[in-house]
């Protein structure tokens, strides 16, 4: 069984045991071994690759994300729908598990990418369900690590997503060579 493999089963049972229990703590737990795990599956994948040009990308791409979810935290104290804190907006952990998701994506174009990108939904769901955040701090905390791995991750495998103004607005385009 490959190293992808073997995470995406860790992922998957976790989120088949936090969904099933379906109080606030479990998917709190949830949460939190999302945005551990994710950016483990990306690490764990660029080491097995002896990716290091991959690594470097990854380790730019979550540093700038945790750097600017701080920031923002910071600026906006926004309160967590549990009471909890000031520090609602944006969502830390869901911008964590987009970034390791779309670093993956755009660096390898595996087949596990689209789980992974389930997962990191999967992640600001419960974030969602753990009434730590409200939607929208998920979605910023999303679009945050998405543009993050965006502008640090380069393709090895020929995948890409390229944006192309078109007619009524602009067109996204994904492509990987098939051979």
């Amino acid at each position: 069984m490959k190293l992808i493999d073997s995470l995406l089963l860790v992922i998957a049972t976790t989120c088949a045991l936090a969904a099933k229990a379906g109080d606030t703590q479990s998917w709190g737990r949830v949460s939190n071994a999302l945005a551990v795990g994710l950016p483990l599956v990306a690490a764990g994948n660029a080491y097995a690759k002896g990716d290091t040009e991959g690594f470097k990308e990854l380790t730019y791409t979550l540093g700038t994300t945790f750097v600017a979810v701080e920031t923002l935290k910071s600026l906006v104290h926004e309160k967590r729908p549990d009471g909890s804190g000031n520090d609602s907006f944006p969502s830390g952990q869901t911008a964590v598990a987009f970034a390791a998701a779309r670093f993956f994506d755009k660096r390898y174009a595996s087949e596990a990418s689209p789980y992974l990108y389930v997962a990191a939904g999967l992640t600001g769901l419960a974030r969602v369900k753990a009434d730590k955040h409200f939607t929208k701090d998920v979605l910023a905390g999303a679009g945050l690590g998405y543009v993050a791995a965006e502008y640090f991750t380069h393709p090895v495998s020929g995948g890409a997503v390229s944006l192309i103004p078109a007619k009524s607005g602009i067109a996204i385009f994904w492509q990987k060579p098939l051979f």
